[in-house]
């Protein structure tokens, strides 16, 4: 059974490769089960949904992506909008047990900066270009992941100021997909419960999600087109190989654009 290799190299500045600090550990404790993963990206994504059109942004952005992440203890959604910036947001649950708002500010690339080359062999690559080199990164906690929501929202509406404007709106009808397979997955390792890898890549379903048991137990959970499903998994107790398709995801409880 393969399972994800990390590959680095060093690229120059106008490389669109990225890579996050995380991916070159092995798989980060905090990193949540499948009962807390399945059940935790649909609530914080419809908390943004829900109130995304209270917030603005100029009309020639295209709607943000929302990247799961798992990243010095928090565990949530990267929002990723399609023009270069150098300030970067992230919702979601810290560790502690907190919502939180994280705000990181980059510098330039660094010519040689160490990046991500390849996962199992395939070249990865960033489809947003995003500045290397964190010079500051600030973590807001509060109470409510929808107190954070609403943080995160006026943040990221400030970043662009240019006019015309349209209320925010996110690409998410993908999200629902990624919520089936870990549903389904967490049916197939009811048993294990095993921690899920989310590395903050926007190709990162088609390279595979790692999955890690608490006794060497190891998988890897793919897809191959967004409503199609690999699951791999090795044990002592016996290996899982299954594939399953997703005929229609379930809708959100918000649109895009966070009415009903």
């Amino acid at each position: 059974m393969n399972i994800p290799i990390v590959g680095y190299g060093s690229v120059g500045d106008n490389e669109r490769n990225s890579v996050h600090c995380w991916c070159r550990v092995p798989l980060e404790l905090f990193c949540p089960r499948l009962s807390e993963a399945k059940t935790f990206l649909p609530l914080l994504r419809a908390e943004l949904l829900a109130r995304a059109s209270r917030y603005t942004l100029p009309v020639t952005l295209s709607p943000l992506e929302l990247l799961p992440i798992v990243e010095d203890g928090l565990f949530g959604y990267e929002l990723i909008p399609d023009r270069r910036t150098h300030t970067y947001l992230a919702i979601g649950r810290h560790e502690a047990g907190s919502a939180v708002v994280r705000r990181t500010l980059y510098t330039q690339d660094a010519p040689s900066a160490l990046r991500l080359a390849a996962l199992n062999g395939k070249s990865v690559v960033r489809e947003r270009v995003r500045p290397r080199g964190c010079v500051q990164q600030r973590d807001d906690r509060v109470g409510e992941i929808a107190d954070a929501a609403e943080s995160a929202l006026a943040q990221v509406a400030m970043l662009f100021s240019e006019r015309p404007r349209k209320p925010i709106e996110f690409h998410s009808d993908v999200h629902r997909y990624l919520d089936d397979a870990i549903e389904t997955t967490h049916a197939y390792l009811f048993e294990w419960n095993p921690r899920i890898q989310f590395c903050g890549l926007p190709n990162e379903a088609q390279l595979g999600y790692r999955l890690s048991g608490d006794h060497g137990e190891q998988g890897v959970l793919i897809s191959q087109r967004p409503d199609m499903w690999v699951l791999r998994w090795r044990s002592p107790v016996r290996d899982i190989y299954e594939e399953w398709s997703v005929t229609q995801p379930p809708t959100d409880v918000f649109s895009a654009t966070g009415l009903a």
